[in-house]
């Protein structure tokens, strides 16, 4: 029973997201508040290289903060989101996960979001090709 008690400890308090919908919304309260690097973290980019991957990362942080920024600030900043669907495969390893976002200027938009569950079983959106 403390074995069980205690892997339920674990679940609850580690990083991983139990769903790919809880895994989004931390995504985007990260983007809502400017952290690109955790966003970048977040992402699975299935390379074997860690050189590629780190390169990946630091490209993905510099899209956002060169583009994603301005586009966000021109619209007010993000005011609030919300999973719209979730539908993960049937095989379980992958979901897509539609996402509203409203802006502080009142505009919304739907993003999907490609999500996979990596190899320690924590969602993740995918970068992989």
């Amino acid at each position: 029973m403390m074995a069980a008690v205690a892997a339920l400890f674990f679940v609850a308090c580690g990083g991983g997201s139990s769903t790919p919908s809880d895994a989004v919304i931390k995504v985007y309260d990260q983007l809502a508040k400017g952290n690109y690097e955790a966003v970048a973290d977040a992402f699975y980019f299935g390379n074997e290289n860690p050189e590629q991957e780190a390169q990946a990362r630091a490209m993905l942080v510099s899209m956002f903060n060169e583009k994603g920024a301005k586009q966000m600030e021109s619209k007010g900043g993000i005011a609030g989101y919300e999973v719209v669907s979730e539908t993960i495969a049937e095989d379980g390893q992958t979901a897509k996960v539609e996402v509203k976002i409203t802006y502080g200027n009142g505009t919304e938009d739907k993003n999907k979001v490609d999500m996979v569950l990596d190899e320690k079983g924590n969602w993740r959106p995918s970068m992989k090709k």
